[in-house]
């Protein structure tokens, strides 16, 4: 008699267990939501905001007038896949801005699907995610300027994630998928190749990680890899020249002549950028979780171990770097895809530690939710009240009335505008994309003799604080160089604009000239 009630109550535990779990499963999935209407109103005040565009919005509408295997010193992946938007929706801030807070919002999703694979609490995992917009390069750069890098963080996860599914139970798409991943992340940044290098340690040191690399099925990640990254290759080999200077360049921009001060130079940068990255989300994590979280730094778990191989390989490689190559500079964005996984590094260690107040982890959710709420308004502000900031800043710059201004008054269309820089011409594009832009600075631009026609041609030109100037020596020795020595250069004009969202008598300079080519 007595056992009978005893086998309803063990399975009516077995029973609240397993709902338990599936609530467990299930908890915390709104991140996902929350995110997605986070980047979809970002993309909404970005379009709202301003025609004109920033530094690295404006390289995407100079390089997307035609499709190529290569265009820089960056890889282009994300080129291609602007060019394909531009193509489909139109060339417009609009397409620049949905397709880079899409690709944002699957940074996000990736990291969580990662986070949930690696942790048993789901909590932790939307800590580790939210946490993510504690990283100033995360929150502010990421969404302001950062293009290529986007893409290698979401190539940095996805790959990550494949890597862990196929420790825990390979299968054919498994690795398949990290092979994909690989060569599509060597296509977004090339130092994704010491991600790639680094998880591969990772993964050596695993206990089950070796099998994985011996499996025959490896070879299939190898091939799809190099498959994928192979046409690409083929063009950087012919123009090593292009990828090479102007990276060995600005990394090396700070060096102080001598070798040893230029490694002692370049390891203190590594460390200075490295804190800088890192400190803000370290100490919230600190205020927030306090004693447990500096008591769970001690804990070691499976996936504890995986990722401090992959930092200190990391660490290794590029401190043989600084040593064999003497570079002396690390900005941000080149550290940011291996420095971004440090939350979900943090959280490992708090489960290990079995440091998961609950009420701790609903503090956790302050910072970030407070940051969701003030990022578009600082964006906004920050463009809309420009005298607050005491400056004006790249979306200000009239391009758009510039533009119609001019054209108007000349009565023709111009069959391409020539100017400097990326942010002209990238500005340039964005308010007439239907008409060839030729920036100086990037040759690839350029049209020949006989594509110019008969014109005509507008050459436009201005400085960053918006005063008055005559035409840059660039453009002479374009005209010069495309039409002959002997032609007489064309007449300057400068035309004053307010600026968008400025104050009287606040006006921004430009400078054009109109430059017919003679018959024949």
């Amino acid at each position: 008699m007595s056992i009978l009630p005893n086998v309803f109550s063990s399975r009516f535990a077995a029973r609240r267990a397993s709902a338990a779990t599936s609530r467990s499963s299930d908890e915390f999935r709104w991140v996902t939501w929350i995110l997605a209407i986070y980047f979809a109103v970002q993309a909404v005040v970005r379009i709202s905001l301003s025609s004109s565009v920033r530094i690295d919005e404006a390289q995407q509408f100079v390089v997307n007038q035609w499709l190529a295997w290569g265009y820089d010193a960056q890889p282009p992946l994300y080129n291609w896949i602007q060019y394909g938007v531009f193509d489909v929706f139109g060339t417009s801030v609009a397409s620049l801005a949905v397709l880079k807070n899409i690709l944002l919002f699957l940074v996000y999703f990736a990291y969580h699907q990662l986070a949930r694979l690696l942790l048993e609490d789901k909590r932790l995992a939307a800590v580790a995610t939210l946490s993510l917009l504690t990283i100033p390069q995360m929150f502010w750069q990421a969404q302001r300027d950062l293009t290529h890098t986007v893409g290698t963080l979401l190539a940095v996860t996805a790959f990550i994630y494949f890597v862990v599914k196929t420790i825990r139970k390979p299968t054919f798409t498994s690795y398949a998928m990290m092979g994909l991943w690989a060569g599509l992340g060597m296509l977004t940044k090339y130092n994704f190749v010491l991600i790639i290098a680094s998880v591969f340690v990772a993964v050596v040191f695993h206990p089950q990680g070796r099998s994985r690399l011996l499996d025959k099925r490896f070879v299939m990640t190898l091939a799809l890899a190099i498959l994928v990254f192979l046409p690409h290759a083929v063009w950087m080999l012919s123009n090593m020249d292009l990828v090479l200077t102007s990276t060995v360049a600005t990394m090396s921009e700070q060096g102080q002549g001598g070798k040893l001060s230029d490694i002692g130079h370049g390891v203190v940068e590594l460390i200075k950028t490295s804190i800088v990255i890192i400190a803000p989300t370290a100490a919230i994590f600190l205020i927030v979780f306090r004693r447990p979280f500096l008591q769970s730094l001690r804990f070691k778990s499976e996936w504890v171990n995986f990722f401090e191989r992959i930092f200190l390989s990391t660490v290794a490689i590029l401190f043989a770097l600084i040593l064999v190559t003497t570079l002396t500079e690390f900005r941000d964005r080149w550290l940011l895809p291996f420095l971004f996984l440090v939350p979900l590094y943090f959280c490992l260690k708090l489960e290990a530690a079995g440091a998961q107040n609950p009420s701790d982890i609903k503090k956790s959710f302050y910072v970030p939710f407070g940051l969701m709420i003030a990022l578009p308004l600082i964006l906004t502000a920050g463009t809309v009240f420009p005298k607050l900031f005491d400056s004006y800043q790249h979306l200000n710059t009239p391009y758009g009335p510039f533009l119609k201004e001019t054209i108007a008054a000349e009565g023709k269309q111009p069959v391409a505008v020539v100017t400097t820089a990326w942010l002209k011409a990238g500005n340039i594009r964005a308010n007439m994309p239907d008409t060839a832009v030729i920036s100086t600075a990037y040759p690839a631009s350029d049209l020949d003799r006989q594509a110019l026609g008969n014109g005509p041609i507008l050459l436009v030109w201005n400085e960053r604080d918006g005063h008055a100037s005559s035409m840059p020596d660039e453009l002479k020795r374009w005209l010069t160089a495309k039409f002959g020595n002997s032609i007489t250069l064309p007449a300057q004009n400068d035309v004053a604009i307010p600026y968008y969202y400025g104050k009287d008598p606040d006006r921004f300079h430009f400078g054009y000239a109109w430059f017919y080519p003679a018959a024949g």
